[in-house]
């Protein structure tokens, strides 16, 4: 045998006596374990996973939005609009409409209009007219007249002039200075009594204050709210700010600069969003967006396939208001209806004027 054979030879007796081994190994293995009681569960997986947050299910009543182009020109545009003594009004007369010929239109008898030309807001000329058709229904009285409407800049300037040189320093808590009065919105009305006297609210005509928000009309300047308005109490003067901010207005017993102050501070677009419920039971989301400053235009995100309204603040945002199409309960004054009966209506020549001091 050679030395090749004899070493191959060698190795081959060596990896039998490495395997006896091994062999011997594993039983003894086994056997201790056994003999100390040990069960091995070969179906156990020691692995445990880190926990994960439960999946959120998809809100069914989230909007989801895209951006709307909206000129900054239209800041100043709309029935959310602020005008006192600190903000100022850009004037603009479009959509401005002959209350009178919208009574005609609507064949509406149960209130009276100082003449032809007295002009309002169109929103605001439906809402006067189902508003005072519904209070005729409700009291049979027709002697409410609508006294005064949108005011040009000369009218204002005129009226402004007249009332400085009676009241002296009280004139700017009782009539706007020109360039800063509602009137020049064609938003609000004076209301008076057909034939002369004051408004004053009282009586049947509580009816008014107590179902107007149904109309998406507010009492601009109500009482205990002088050092806000920095206007003295006006009975008689209505402002049109639409069903679902006049209803949280009246709920949350606000005027509109609280009302835009709440928005412009709390319920921003990236926030969270206000839910109305207006006098309908329509519940309604509204959410304020800052306008790009330097800017011809802001990018205004929009709901996809909901109705909305835009309106500028005339202080630096928009207001968007939602129309979620759900409804929840109603927790306003109700929309009372009525039928009024025929009656004449009444011409310039004939109209009477009313004694109220209008703002």
């Amino acid at each position: 045998m050679s030395k090749r054979e004899n070493s191959r030879g060698g190795a081959v007796v060596l990896d039998v006596i490495l395997t006896l081994a091994l062999l011997a190994g594993s039983a003894y293995g086994c056997w201790f374990v056994a003999s100390k009681g040990v069960t091995i569960d070969q179906t156990t997986t020691y692995y445990v996973p880190e926990p994960t947050e439960a999946t959120t299910e998809p809100d069914p009543d989230a909007l989801e939005f895209e951006n709307t182009e909206v000129p900054n020109t239209e800041l100043h545009n709309g029935s959310l609009i602020l005008v006192n003594n600190a903000t100022p009004c850009v004037v603009n007369e479009s959509g401005l409409v002959s209350l009178y010929d919208k009574k005609l239109e609507a064949d509406s008898h149960s209130f009276s209009v100082r003449d032809a030309d007295l002009k309002v807001q169109e929103p605001f000329a439906n809402a006067i007219i189902a508003m005072l058709e519904a209070f005729y229904g409700a009291t049979n009285d027709d002697n409410l007249l609508v006294l005064t409407g949108y005011r040009t800049q000369s009218q204002q300037q005129e009226l402004y002039d007249k009332e400085a040189a009676n009241a002296g320093e009280e004139a700017s808590s009782r009539v706007a200075k020109p360039g800063f009065s509602e009137f020049q919105t064609g938003y609000c009305i004076d209301l008076s009594i057909y034939g002369g006297g004051d408004y004053d609210g009282s009586g049947i005509y509580e009816w008014i204050d107590q179902n107007c928000a149904a109309y998406g009309i507010v009492l601009r300047y109500p009482s205990g709210k002088e050092d806000v308005t920095e206007f003295q109490y006006q009975p008689w003067h209505y402002r049109y700010v639409g069903k679902p901010h006049a209803a949280y207005m009246t709920q949350n017993n606000m005027v509109l600069e609280e009302y835009i102050k709440l928005l412009e501070g709390t319920y921003e677009f990236e926030g969270e969003h206000l839910s109305i419920t207006d006098t309908d039971g329509k519940i309604y989301e509204v959410y304020y967006y800052k306008a790009d400053e330097g800017y011809d235009s802001t990018l205004v995100p929009v709901p996809k396939g909901h109705d909305y309204t835009i309106s500028g603040t005339n202080t630096g945002g928009f207001i968007v208001t939602v129309d979620t199409g759900r409804t929840g309960d109603a927790s306003a004054a109700s929309d009372p209806e009525g039928d009024a009966p025929a009656e004449e209506d009444v011409t310039e020549d004939d109209a009477a004027s009313g004694e109220n001091a209008p703002e």
